[in-house]
């Protein structure tokens, strides 16, 4: 096994061994999620007379986004179909027209080249945006329009067939099924509602992910180099190299404290120069 592929399994090891402790925490959401639940089903049943199961339904609200979570894990095919057509509508896309059908059956052509084996995603969808962007999720890959309309659309696909075709696209998945809801962190005042809002943000799942996003930032942030470096062995470390330099490197900004930051990619340049070292070694190994 070649160092590269070690350090990727090592690396995917280390993502796996962060989502179980993230699951662990969020068994406090779930306790927070199931006391609400039992309180106002518990209500319920006293004003209405009616007999209301609140502890089976509050089990039910409180554990079943965790075994969904866990589900998307094991058993993939069971979840990453509603999943990923769940995100293709929250985020406005679309089906491909027959012009970007054909740009992508170009560049995937251009990929099969360097490796004959390599299949399509299941599943993939256009995003209404101009720029040189895409991205993996559950089974599926957004893709810009922008990108489809460039030369850089391989590069770019050849990028993110790195997060699919490792533990990085339904990973993504897993942890955003154990998040009910986005809420920004609640503020001291007014100071009568904190501990209702305090609850409230720990059951929608929010609280464990402000405490756990740094750790997880930084493992995202290395996935990224992952990805890059499948994008090279597919012969597209150039391509990717100027599509970035083009597409994103204008518009870099220092980050305070980077490393430990909430930071979703490295910086561009060390990727563009590491993009660059791994083109020539894969051009010198093909050329011996």
């Amino acid at each position: 096994m070649s160092p590269t592929a070690t350090r990727n399994i090592a690396s995917q090891s280390a993502g796996l061994t962060l989502y179980g402790l993230t699951l662990a925490a969020h068994v406090l959401s779930a306790f927070a999620r199931g006391l609400i639940t039992f309180i106002v089903l518990g209500l319920a049943g006293v004003l209405t007379g009616w007999p209301v199961p609140a502890n089976t339904i509050a089990e039910i609200v409180a554990f079943a986004p965790l075994g969904v979570s866990l589900l998307s894990l094991l058993c993939p095919p069971l979840i990453a179909p509603i999943d990923r057509r769940w995100w293709e509508m929250s985020t406005g896309g679309r089906p491909p027209e027959h012009d970007e059908l054909e740009a992508f059956k170009e560049a995937f052509g251009e990929l099969k080249q360097a490796d004959p084996g390599l299949r399509a995603p299941r599943h993939w969808f256009v995003a209404e945006e101009p720029g040189y962007n895409a991205a993996a999720y559950a089974s599926s890959m957004r893709i810009h329009r922008g990108l489809l309309e460039s030369g850089y659309a391989a590069a770019v696909i050849a990028h993110e067939m790195g997060h699919l075709r490792s533990s990085d696209a339904h990973l993504t998945s897993a942890l955003n099924l154990l998040l009910l809801k986005s809420m920004d962190t609640p503020g001291l005042w007014p100071l009568r509602s904190l501990p209702f809002r305090g609850l409230l943000w720990v059951a929608s799942g929010q609280a464990v992910t402000w405490f756990t996003a740094n750790a997880w930032e930084m493992y995202w942030r290395s996935r990224e180099f992952a990805a890059d470096e499948y994008a090279a062995r597919l012969g597209q470390g150039g391509a990717l190299a100027q599509s970035l330099r083009h597409d994103s490197l204008p518009y870099e900004r220092s980050i305070q404290r980077m490393r430990f930051s909430r930071a979703t990619h490295p910086y561009t340049k060390p990727r563009i120069a590491r993009l660059h070292a791994l083109q020539t070694a894969t051009q010198t190994e093909g050329a011996s």
